[in-house]
């Protein structure tokens, strides 16, 4: 199994494309929210999860968490995981650091909030608006079990994402949500001689 991070603070004229190509490929993925971006997007957050993906924390305004005090960091992480509970009812579990940037202060602030830090083992790095193709073509390239592939809601990703499916099916793999990947649940136990 491997999952798709949609981390979203900008880019909402993909959404719904993306979106329609999840449902056709009956993918779940999961999607992070930069806080900010919820707040003026709540009707579009909900239609998110009304196609019955996971929901997650992505901060409040994008900043570069290894630089922000105790309190601001805290502020970050916990006004948008009162945002999901409030807007959407979702108690969130994960916490996505904006560009990957975190310490240990983030980390425990984190924990501290219920939260489980995460980030991806493969970027799409859309944000550099990279050609569909070679994208779908890095993915097929390095996607394995476990995989927390990131993405945004961009052009690139967006025209890409079916090719990113099929690649990642063709290699005999599932596609879930964070939760589901990385579930102890799909641990096999060795059997006890």
């Amino acid at each position: 199994m491997a999952s798709l991070m949609i981390n979203v603070a900008w880019g909402n004229e993909y959404i719904i494309p993306i979106l329609d190509t999840l449902d056709a490929e009956g993918v779940k993925a999961t999607f992070f929210f930069d806080g900010s971006w919820l707040k003026k997007n709540v009707e579009l957050a909900k239609e998110i999860q009304k196609r019955g993906h996971e929901l997650e924390n992505h901060a409040y305004s994008h900043p570069n968490m290894s630089q922000l005090s105790t309190d601001r960091a805290t502020l970050e992480i916990s006004k948008t995981q009162k945002l999901l509970k409030e807007s959407l009812g979702v108690e969130n579990k994960w916490f996505a650091p904006p560009s990957g940037d975190f310490n240990q202060q983030t980390v425990r602030i984190a924990h501290r909030l219920g939260l489980q830090t995460v980030l991806w083992t493969l970027d799409t790095v859309d944000w550099r608006k990279p050609s569909p193709s070679s994208i779908v073509v890095k993915i097929s390239n390095k996607v394995e079990s476990g995989s927390l592939i990131l993405m945004h809601p961009t052009s690139s990703s967006s025209q890409a994402l079916k090719g990113m499916i099929k690649a990642i099916k063709a290699k005999g793999l599932t596609l879930g949500t964070v939760s589901q990947t990385l579930s102890s649940e799909r641990i096999v136990k060795a059997p006890v001689e």
